[in-house]
């Protein structure tokens, strides 16, 4: 399972803001804090798809 440090560290590697990473994933800026704060889990969806980002990073910023 992913930890919430490993969820911040691999963001700030895409040079993705919160807005941002929260935007290619389907949720808010904010919850995406609160999971990079330990403060709300990150499902297993939300860990496969940046362990995808990490191996595909363009498509963070693809427009779909």
């Amino acid at each position: 399972m992913m930890q919430a440090d490993e969820l911040k560290a691999l963001r700030k590697a895409l040079g993705l803001t919160q807005a941002e990473l929260g935007e290619a994933l389907g949720m808010t800026s904010k919850y995406v804090g609160m999971m990079e704060r330990g403060e709300a889990a990150i499902e297993i969806r939300t860990a496969l798809a940046m362990r995808y980002l990490a191996e595909h990073p363009e498509a963070a910023r693809a427009e779909v």
